[in-house]
């Protein structure tokens, strides 16, 4: 029957000058990949131009020192980014529902999906009648030949390498999301060409035969079923759950597809053979950048591995890897993929690099989570365990040989902008920190800068954290200090941090309410074990004067791990955490609410604190990393969490130009700094006749 003869051979392999029963006028299969890649492309040349478009402005801002437009074409492209930010991101706010909560992505990125999955409808369907029969089988066929097409794109969107990311001034990971929608919309379009075929069938009652006799059929059907598998287990929940296990089932699954396909195809695998070309040009390029990384022949040095890092156990169940001299050089906010085989075999994490190249070392703060993180913690635990009467610095330090892949990571140069303000919650530190460090560089060293004002928030669980980067800290802000004495330089550097569950420093708050803001070295190593930094949370909005006294070291004892299950609260130890926002002018203090009530016993300050003046005559603790510092110490410290907003609108008012605003942290500081942005582009209508200038914001997060 003609039925049998049309379906002997299914498969693409001779349909490229097909056009269908639509019509003569109808493009041919081949013809629709090509207007996909057109429009594709031109999607990415968009991209590319207004990449070009923004390096021009940050060339023409360095040579006139301001950011602020000057010309009418400066000023319409402003007027069109700053409406094109506002709408993209607006989002939802995050609904709860008992112990879940619901986000909603921004509109930019949802508007984005969409478009994209009504270009490939659009593609799927045009001319086509679906109700016409005969025509469901055309159908079948251009939708696996646009199927086909979407192939390449896939794996451009997925290298490390990423050709796309280079051309359009991003990362890999910033396009990550992206390449897993593409994947999404591709499901949808493989799902729709197996749809046709199975409908036109069921016609006849011929789909389990189809199945059973009918290779092209079989392999066909088994690309959509590995194709779903990889589907299912590319949503979030499933990631968070073990990144190692899904990258694992996520490379073999990817395999098995890529062969299913190349039996689905049989003789058209001009697209299958590009994807794999992409793929494999991206494992050579990373190839090529790990051996920059860590073979030091490459540059001219005789080590035989150029990687040899020093494990330092620090308060908050994190660890510090130095590097001295590396090889490689990386630019502010950028990160790497390290590995240590010996501690954690075939395993390979991304980690912001937390110094800069003039330091002469490359350091990572290594949060320990569970698996490979918390094993790298227990070892430099181990070999930092010492009496309480030897200094870490007597010791001779041991190191492990550490593998990297990088750098990673890219963003608009911040030293384009007239003010910059950073948000970091916890680690996320380690990101916010080199970008502001730069900057002064910069100052200091007299180069081309347009900023003249930084403000640098940091949220931590506990004061003792402040020695994470205490001495570089207090390092740039004397450095402030010195140019605006000697050199007479309008800059200026403000540093807040704010505690949110230290039970000693709020009781020392709320006893000593006239004491001034600063704070002092505190840096002995405690417990470990512990979550780091609970989410952020919405709470009522009341106002803290946020100055508060010196506290002492806490000698601890020795290392030891403290479990979940121990702790009664959501701070460290068991402890209460403050969940009410402050503000920085505040007037009037207040007391903290806790989430949880305090057990006297997990905090001496609950029961009895000791005054100020006890606090400062106390010693240093012999562990403790830096020397005792000065009660004069710029650093501001708060109890609470930041109020966003207010921060941000004391930023916008007193900027001369466009401004940037950069967030790294847990997901709830980044809607909160989204929902602020927007909210304030609204307020002070941004390049909208007000005078209000633009508004730059990148955020980064935890994971992946």
């Amino acid at each position: 029957m003609a039925l049998n003869a049309r379906h002997e051979g299914h498969s693409m392999s001779g349909m490229s000058g097909m056009s269908g029963m639509g019509g003569m006028n109808m493009p041919s299969y081949t013809d629709i990949q090509h207007y996909f890649w057109i429009f594709t492309g031109s999607i990415i040349a968009f991209a590319m131009l207004i990449n070009i478009l923004n390096f021009l402005l940050f060339r023409q801002r360095l040579s006139s020192l301001s950011a602020r437009p000057i010309s009418i074409l400066a000023t319409s492209y402003a007027v069109v980014t700053a409406i094109t930010r506002e709408l993209s991101q607006v989002s939802l706010p995050v609904y709860h529902f008992k112990q879940f909560k619901l986000r909603t992505p921004p509109l930019g990125p949802t508007f984005l999906v969409l478009a994209w999955l009504a270009a490939i409808l659009s593609f799927s369907f045009y001319g086509y009648d679906t109700f016409d029969q005969r025509q469901w089988e055309d159908i079948a066929y251009r939708v696996g030949s646009l199927a086909v097409a979407e192939l390449p794109l896939i794996f451009l969107l997925a290298g490390k390498q990423n050709l796309i990311g280079y051309a359009i001034g991003s990362s890999y990971e910033r396009l990550n999301w992206l390449h897993r929608w593409v994947s999404r919309v591709f499901w949808v379009t493989v799902t729709i060409h197996m749809s046709f075929w199975f409908r036109s069938w069921a016609r006849y009652n011929y789909i389990v035969r189809k199945l059973q006799i009918d290779r092209l059929t079989q392999t066909g059907f088994a690309c959509w079923v590995i194709l779903t598998a990889i589907l299912l287990t590319s949503f979030l929940p499933v990631r968070k759950l073990s990144h190692e296990v899904f990258y694992a089932l996520h490379v073999v699954l990817f395999a098995g597809l890529m062969g299913a396909i190349y039996l689905h195809l049989e003789n058209s695998r001009v697209y299958f053979w590009v994807s794999v070309a992409i793929f494999f040009i991206d494992r050579v390029l990373r190839l090529c950048v790990t051996a920059w990384a860590n073979i030091p022949l490459l540059h001219g040095r005789s080590q035989v591995w150029a990687n040899n890092a020093t494990l330092t156990p620090l308060p908050g169940n994190v660890t510090r890897l130095t590097i001295e001299n590396p090889v490689i050089s990386w630019s502010p906010g950028q990160h790497m993929f390290v590995s240590c085989h010996s501690l954690v075999p075939l395993q390979a994490h991304p980690f912001t690099a937390a110094s800069l190249p003039s330091d002469g070392k490359l350091e990572f703060l290594v949060q320990a989570q569970k698996g490979g993180t918390r094993r790298l913690h227990r070892w430099a635990a181990k070999t930092h365990l010492l009496p309480n009467a030897r200094p870490v610095a007597d010791v001779p330090q041991q190191t492990k040989f550490i593998g990297l892949e990088g750098p990673y990571g890219a963003h608009r140069p911040l030293h384009q902008f007239s003010s910059v303000l950073l948000f970091a919650g916890s680690t996320g530190a380690t990101f916010t920190m080199p970008l502001m460090r730069d900057i002064v560089r910069r100052w200091v060293h007299n180069e081309a800068t347009v900023t003249r004002h930084i403000k640098f928030v940091w949220v931590i669980k506990a004061q003792n954290r402040l020695c994470w980067f205490q001495d570089v800290l207090e390092r740039a802000l004397q450095d402030v200090v010195e140019l605006r004495a000697n050199d007479g330089r309008e800059v200026e550097l403000e540093v807040s941090v704010y505690v949110t569950c230290d039970e000693e420093l709020e009781a020392m708050r709320s006893s000593e309410s006239g004491i001034n803001g600063n704070t002092a070295r505190v840096c002995a190593p405690r417990e470990h074990g512990e979550a780091e930094i609970a989410p952020f949370a919405t709470a009522p909005v009341t106002e803290d004067t946020g100055l508060l006294g010196q506290k002492a070291n806490k000698p601890s004892p020795a290392v030891q791990e403290v479990t979940d299950d121990e702790k009664k609260g959501c701070g460290p130890d068991g402890g209460c955490c403050c969940k009410q926002a402050v503000s920085e002018d505040g007037i009037e203090s207040a007391a903290c609410t806790c989430c949880n009530p305090v057990d006297s016993s997990s905090s001496s300050s609950s029961s009895s604190p000791p005054s100020y003046s006890e606090k400062a005559q106390q010693p240093p603790h012999p562990h403790s990393h830096s020397p005792p510092m000065s009660n004069a110490s710029l650093i501001k410290l708060h109890t609470g969490r930041p109020r966003i907003r207010p921060l941000m609108r004391a930023l916008l008012e007193d900027a001369e130009g466009e401004s940037a605003v950069l967030a790294c942290g847990p997901q709830g500081l980044q809607d909160d700094v989204r929902r602020s942005a927007v909210a304030l582009s609204d307020e002070r209508a941004i390049h909208k006749g007000t005078g209000a200038q633009g508004l730059y914001l990148h955020l980064e997060g935890f994971g992946y």
